[in-house]
């Protein structure tokens, strides 16, 4: 309601300062989704973006900016229904959930110096695509993580200042508050799961966490070279500490396991340099984790377990164990952007992660009627930077790009190879723009992992 009441606002003013110095721009677009296993043709109901609306006010020195869309997402599908039935159940809100909202909505202001913007906002920093391991302002939808337009990253309330010095560009950015990366739970249609399900009541409770960072860009003929510092919280969980309570007549005991989101900083160095026809793209980040030292000890338990069916309850605190894990860990991203002969377009990436240092606990865990140490070591997990290494720890894609047909034909090949478990995905686009405005796109994924971490996952995509 509240971004509605500003626009009210500026209709209003424009109608007293006159339309003359207002100008309005939009463009956006809609899609219509349908994804398919190949296998047995079941329709894998994943949401995705129906309407997708960007639009713009500008007036003087002000503007406002604003991504609105409405997410679909199907309940149940059945192709072996009357047509009539088949086509509701594809719109009726009874069988489709919908969402819609802003992805981005904020206010910018010009003056002499540079930009200034405050609201709901989608950042980009680093130099390489996709899988930069400094784009690490924005927390990532994973639902969108396999579709082809760039809809993955979750917008955030921030106060941006960008200075422009000539040759050098100077940002500083300031966001309230943590969001984590909406990684989806117990999905069966989603290939991939967290490795733990987690209940809200298990994380550690954030007073008003303030997320800050900045970076300095230094621009050349043919290079351009980046400085990045960023401080903020993990946008996936790492285990934290551990509770353990006994009933009421210390003859039985459970454990509550608890979650945190590690304060970490990152700094990071960027490359662009164009050498002939080669384009070279570079992202070095280097973080340091925190596992912070909030107690646990006034917490109640409030999970569920085995003996929870007969009405036991666990209100005696008995210990607990604290895992402290805390890291130094770097990450990488190269990339290589080439035009082959033929008019083909070639771009290829290497990224991965290596750990520095892992500081834990060992700790031992008593449970009723036996005892077992966990090693805090073998739970460290980067819980910040490129989105792929929650995919692969070391990775490779390639990428080849064809247009015919003064460009209303598209072919498109991909694949990613996961170097260390040996897995990988590959997929196939085809994309035909039938009309101005108007575009049919087939794409094809195959999907091989480690059968001993991951299965294979194999699906068909229209669009």
């Amino acid at each position: 309601m509240k971004y509605y009441f500003l626009i009210l606002i500026i209709n209003i003013s424009s109608l007293y300062y006159g339309l003359s110095d207002i100008s309005f721009s939009y463009s956006g677009y809609t899609n219509v989704y349908a994804i398919n296993r190949i296998d047995d043709g079941s329709v894998i109901k994943l949401p995705f973006r129906l309407i997708s609306s960007d639009f713009n006010i500008n007036y003087m020195d002000f503007s406002i900016n604003a991504k609105w869309g409405i997410e679909h997402r199907i309940k149940s599908f059945n192709t072996r229904q009357p047509f009539s039935d088949f086509a509701y159940d594809l719109v009726s809100p009874d069988n489709v959930d919908y969402r819609s909202g802003f992805r981005e909505f904020y206010l910018s202001y010009f003056p002499s110096f540079g930009e200034i913007k405050l609201g709901k906002q989608i950042h980009a920093w680093g130099a390489t695509d996709l899988s930069s391991p400094l784009d690490v302002l924005n927390p990532i939808d994973y639902y969108y993580l396999f579709t082809d337009t760039d809809e993955t990253k979750i917008g955030r309330n921030s106060l941006v200042m960008d200075l422009y010095l000539n040759p050098i560009k100077i940002e500083l950015l300031i966001m309230p508050n943590h969001i984590s990366n909406n990684i989806p739970n117990n999905d069966p249609d989603f290939p991939i799961t967290l490795p733990a399900s987690v209940q809200d009541y298990q994380f550690l409770d954030m007073d008003n966490p303030i997320e800050y960072g900045g970076y300095l860009q230094y621009s050349m003929d043919n290079m351009d070279w980046g400085i990045y510092y960023f401080s903020g919280y993990d946008r996936n969980f790492n285990i934290y500490a551990s509770n353990v309570f006994s009933n009421s007549t210390n003859t039985l005991t459970v454990t509550d396991t608890i979650f945190s989101y590690r304060n970490t900083e990152m700094y990071a160095l960027s490359n662009v340099s164009f050498v002939g026809d080669v384009t070279f793209r570079s992202d070095l980040a280097y973080f340091k984790t925190d596992a912070g030292n909030q107690s646990v000890l006034n917490r109640v338990y409030s999970g569920n377990n085995e003996f929870t069916p007969f009405g036991v309850e666990f209100p005696e605190y008995f210990t607990s164990k604290y895992f402290n894990i805390s890291g130094d860990y770097y990450q990488y991203s190269f990339q290589l952007e080439y035009s082959l002969p033929f008019d083909i377009d070639f771009s290829s990436q290497i990224f991965g992660y290596e750990q520095i240092k892992v500081d834990a606990e060992i700790i031992n865990v008593s449970l009723t009627n036996f005892e077992y140490y966990l090693d805090g070591k073998d739970f460290f997990y980067p819980g910040m930077g490129s989105s792929m290494a929650t995919i692969a720890k070391n990775g490779w894609l390639i990428n080849f790009n064809k247009n015919i047909l003064d460009d209303a034909m598209e072919f498109q090949f991909s694949n990613f190879l996961d170097i260390k478990d040996k897995g990988n995905l590959f997929q196939f686009k085809w994309t035909y723009n039938i009309i101005d405005n108007c575009s049919l796109s087939f794409l094809y994924y195959k999907g091989k992992g480690n059968h001993k971490k991951y299965p294979d996952v194999t699906f068909f995509d229209t669009n």
